[in-house]
């Protein structure tokens, strides 16, 4: 016993400052663990430039994307959750792809709407549906088939599940 306290009283020091480090080694991670939780929660805001639409269409557009880009940024922020369980996460990122994919299908068929003549227009896809809005009062039998054609080539839809409005 005397042996015990004899080292003790020699090396007090030494053991002080080993357990300072202890200390400051658990204190540390310890912070870091509550650092990374806190990170992971913060959220930027996103600030889209805004333009005057030039029209109804163009309005329409507009409010479409925004509607789109906020639930595709929902989606997202569910996948990156950690916290919540496999099936949850997967199936938001199933939502985020077909999300993903509806837009693209409806930016390509616009693009090439546009390059074709029939502009201004917007296309909406959903559910197997393509709805082409346009503001020509009248369509071309040849018109019509550009867009049959388009709307096949790029979203997969057949003409019976494409619709077409017109301004009367």
């Amino acid at each position: 016993m005397r042996e015990t306290g004899d080292f003790m009283t020699r090396h007090r020091n030494l053991l002080l400052i080993l357990l300072l480090l202890v200390t400051m080694v658990v204190s540390s991670l310890a912070n870091q663990e509550r650092i990374a939780q806190e990170a992971a929660t913060v959220s930027l805001p996103v600030v889209e430039p805004y333009s005057e639409p030039a029209g109804k269409i163009e309005l329409f557009r507009q409010q479409r994307d925004a509607a789109s880009l906020q639930d595709m940024a929902a989606l997202q922020t569910l996948v990156d959750q950690e916290q919540l369980d496999q099936q949850t996460r997967a199936e938001a990122a199933a939502q985020l792809r077909a999300l993903v994919d509806t837009r693209e299908k409806q930016l390509a068929l616009e693009g090439a709407l546009l390059e074709s003549g029939l502009s201004p227009c917007v296309a909406v896809i959903s559910a197997g549906q393509v709805t082409i809005v346009t503001e020509k009062t009248v369509l071309t039998d040849d018109e019509t088939a550009l867009l049959m054609t388009m709307a096949q080539l790029h979203a997969g839809a057949l003409p019976a599940q494409v619709s077409v409005i017109t301004t009367d």
